[in-house]
C-alpha cells in the first residue's frame, strides 16, 4: 500500500498526466486517419473494413495530378523562397551592403502579415482585369486586360515563393554568422577570388545545411492550404491540400475518400521530414562553428555595393511592402479600385468603423483570443515539461516521448483537421463545432516547434539550482514551478507569442474546423474576400496585422524583462 502511495503522488501523477496527453496528441491523428480511410461510412458510424477507397483513389487521374501539382508547387515555391532568403541573408551577414539594420526590419514585418491576407493582396495587385498592376500597364502600354495572371500553378509559386522568404533569411542568417572564415581567408590567400572562393569554399560548406533549410521549406510548402485555395481552386488547379478540403466541403461530403487522400499527403510529409532528418544530421560532418572567437568574414562588394543594395531594397519592395501598401489603400476605399484622384476624394473611415461594430468580427476577435491563449499556454507548459522529461532524466521511453511530441511535425493542418472531426465525431466527447477542437488542433500543431524552443534554452542552464532544490527537499512540482520555469522564461514567451500569433494568421486549421459560432479571424477574412468584400477585407486584415505585431512585441518585451540569466 506504501508503495502504490509513493507512486501516486501529485508530481508522478502531473508529469504522467502531460506524458499521457502527448502520446494523445500525437497518436490519434495517424490512428484516426487510418481507420477513417478504410471505412464505407461517415464519421460516428462504424461499418465492416475494406478497401474500396482506396482502389477508387488509385484508379483516379485526380489523385495522381493532385500529388504532382503538390510537389511541383512545394518545390517550385521552396526554389524561389530559399533563393531570395539566402540572397539577402548573405548580402546582411557577409557583405558590406548597405541599410542591414532595414533589411532585418522588413524581414520582421513579413513574419507579421498572414499567409491569406498577402495572397489577397497579391490578387488585388495582379489579378487580370482590376489587378493595379494590370490596370497600369494597360493604361500605359496598352498591353491588354490579364498580360499578368496571378491564377494556376505559376501564380501560386511566385506569391507562395516570396511570402515565405522570412524563413530561409533566418536560418541561412544564423549559419552565415557562425561559419568560420579560415578557410575562405585560406582560399584568398592561395590567390582565389570572391567569385571562387564562393562558389569552391562557402557554397560547398554550407551545402548540407542550406539543404537541410530548403527541405523544411519543402515540407511546408506540402501543407500550404491559402495560396492554392484562392489561385488555384478558381482554375482548377488542385494540390492534395485543397483536395481535400474540397472532398469535405463540396456536396456530397465524402469523408471516407477524403480520409484516404489524406494518407498519401502524410506519405509524402513524412517522406520530407525523413529526408530532412537525414540532410541535417550529414551537416554534422561539415561543422564549420569552432570554439574559438572569430569575427565573421565581411565581402567588400566594391563597385557592386550600390547594385546589391539597389537589388535587396527591391525585392524587399516586392515582397513586403508593396502588398502592405495595397491593403492599406484599399482598407480607405468605399469600393475597390486603383489610386486615383476620384478614389482619393471618397477615402473612409467607414470599414474601420465596420470593425468596431461587426458583432461577427468581435465574435471572431473574441474567439481568436481565447483559442490563441489557451492553445499557447497549454502547449508552452506540455513542452517544458517534455524538453525537462528529455534533458533532465534518465527514464526509460524519454527518447520515444521527444519522438512523438515532434511527429505533429509529420501532420499537415488538412490532415489534422480531418482527423480530429474523424475522432470527436466517434468518440463521445461533445467537443465538435466548438472551440476546444480548434485549441487541441494549434496544441498538436505547435508542440515540436514549442518542445524545440525550450530545449534550445534549458540545455542552457546549470542543473545546480535544480539539485540544490532537490536537496532542501521540494518534489517535482515546487522545483519546475520555483526554479526551472523562471529560468525558461525567455524561451517560454517565444513560444507562447509565436502560437498565439499563428491562431491569428494560419487558415488551414480553422478552415475545416471552424463553424458558426467559432470563426477564428483568418477563417472570417477568407469568407469576406469570397464575398467580393474587399474593402472590408483590407481593414480587418490591417487590424490583424497590428494585433499580431503587438503581441509579438509584447512578448518580447515581457521576456527581456522577465527573464532570468542562468549561471553556469
Amino acid at each position: 500500500m506504501g508503495q502504490i502511495t509513493r507512486l501516486l503522488t501529485w508530481d508522478n501523477l502531473f508529469l504522467g498526466g502531460v506524458v499521457l496527453a502527448v502520446i494523445y496528441l500525437a497518436i490519434i491523428p495517424v490512428a484516426v486517419m487510418i481507420f477513417g480511410s478504410l471505412q464505407s461510412g461517415l464519421p460516428g458510424t462504424f461499418t465492416p473494413l475494406t478497401v474500396r477507397n482506396y482502389v477508387a483513389a488509385f484508379g483516379e487521374p485526380l489523385l495522381y495530378r493532385s500529388i504532382g501539382n503538390t510537389l511541383v508547387y512545394s518545390v517550385g515555391a521552396g526554389i524561389i523562397s530559399f533563393s531570395l532568403g539566402t540572397y539577402l541573408a548573405w548580402l546582411t551577414e557577409r557583405t558590406d551592403v548597405r541599410f542591414k539594420g532595414f533589411i532585418y526590419v522588413s524581414v520582421l514585418t513579413a513574419m507579421m502579415i498572414p499567409g491569406v491576407l498577402f495572397t489577397i493582396s497579391w490578387i488585388l495587385l495582379i489579378s487580370p482585369r482590376a489587378g493595379l498592376v494590370n490596370v497600369y500597364l494597360n493604361a500605359l502600354f496598352g498591353v491588354g486586360e490579364g498580360l499578368i495572371d496571378p491564377y494556376g500553378m505559376a501564380g501560386m509559386i511566385f506569391v507562395s515563393g516570396i511570402d515565405d522568404f522570412y524563413t530561409p533569411f533566418l536560418f541561412m542568417a544564423a549559419a552565415f554568422r557562425s561559419m568560420d572564415p579560415a578557410l575562405e581567408e585560406a582560399s584568398t590567400i592561395a590567390g582565389a577570388g570572391t567569385r571562387t572562393t564562393f562558389f569552391r569554399v562557402t557554397l560547398r560548406l554550407m551545402m548540407p545545411a542550406a539543404l537541410g533549410v530548403w527541405l523544411l521549406i519543402f515540407i511546408r510548402g506540402l501543407e500550404d492550404f491559402e495560396v492554392p485555395a484562392l489561385l488555384g481552386i478558381p482554375v482548377g488547379t488542385y494540390v492534395l491540400s485543397t483536395e481535400i478540403y474540397l472532398t469535405v466541403r463540396r456536396p456530397p461530403s465524402d469523408f471516407n475518400m477524403a480520409a484516404t487522400y489524406s494518407m498519401f499527403y502524410l506519405g509524402v510529409a513524412m517522406l520530407g521530414l525523413y529526408l530532412y532528418h537525414r540532410w541535417t544530421r550529414a551537416s554534422d560532418s561539415y561543422a564549420v562553428i569552432s570554439g574559438k572567437g572569430y569575427q565573421p568574414r565581411v565581402t567588400s562588394l566594391g563597385r557592386w555595393r550600390p547594385f546589391a543594395t539597389l537589388s535587396a531594397m527591391g525585392l524587399l519592395a516586392v515582397a513586403v511592402y508593396l502588398p502592405l501598401v495595397v491593403l492599406a489603400w484599399t482598407s480607405f476605399l468605399p469600393w475597390y479600385g486603383p489610386p486615383s484622384a476620384a478614389l482619393a476624394k471618397a477615402m473612409t473611415l467607414e470599414n474601420y468603423l465596420w470593425l468596431a461594430e461587426d458583432d461577427l468580427v468581435l465574435s471572431s476577435l473574441k474567439n481568436n483570443l481565447i483559442v490563441g491563449f489557451a492553445a499557447a499556454a497549454v502547449v508552452t507548459l506540455f513542452a517544458a515539461v517534455v524538453a525537462w522529461i528529455v534533458i533532465r532524466t534518465r527514464l526509460p521511453g524519454r527518447r520515444l516521448l521527444d519522438g512523438l511530441a515532434f511527429s505533429g511535425t509529420a501532420y499537415p493542418s488538412m490532415v489534422l483537421g480531418l482527423a480530429l472531426i474523424w475522432f470527436y465525431l466517434t468518440v463521445p466527447i461533445p467537443i465538435y463545432a466548438t472551440l476546444w477542437i480548434l485549441i487541441i488542433a494549434y496544441v498538436t500543431k505547435r508542440l515540436p516547434v514549442s518542445v524545440r524552443i525550450c530545449s534550445a534554452v534549458l540545455v542552457q542552464v546549470n542543473r545546480e539550482l535544480e539539485e540544490a532544490s532537490s536537496v532542501a527537499g521540494a518534489g517535482f512540482l515546487r522545483t519546475f514551478t520555483r526554479v526551472v520555469l523562471p529560468l525558461l522564461v525567455p524561451g517560454l514567451f517565444v513560444s507562447f507569442a509565436t502560437t498565439l500569433t499563428i491562431s491569428f494568421k494560419a487558415l488551414s486549421i480553422p478552415i475545416l474546423l471552424g463553424h458558426a459560432g467559432t470563426e477564428l479571424m483568418p477563417l472570417l477574412i477568407f469568407d469576406l474576400f469570397e464575398s467580393g468584400e474587399y474593402p472590408k477585407v483590407a481593414a480587418l486584415g490591417v487590424a490583424t496585422i497590428v494585433v499580431i505585431t503587438f503581441a509579438t512585441a509584447a512578448a518580447r518585451l515581457a521576456s527581456r524583462r522577465v527573464g532570468v540569466t542562468a549561471p553556469g
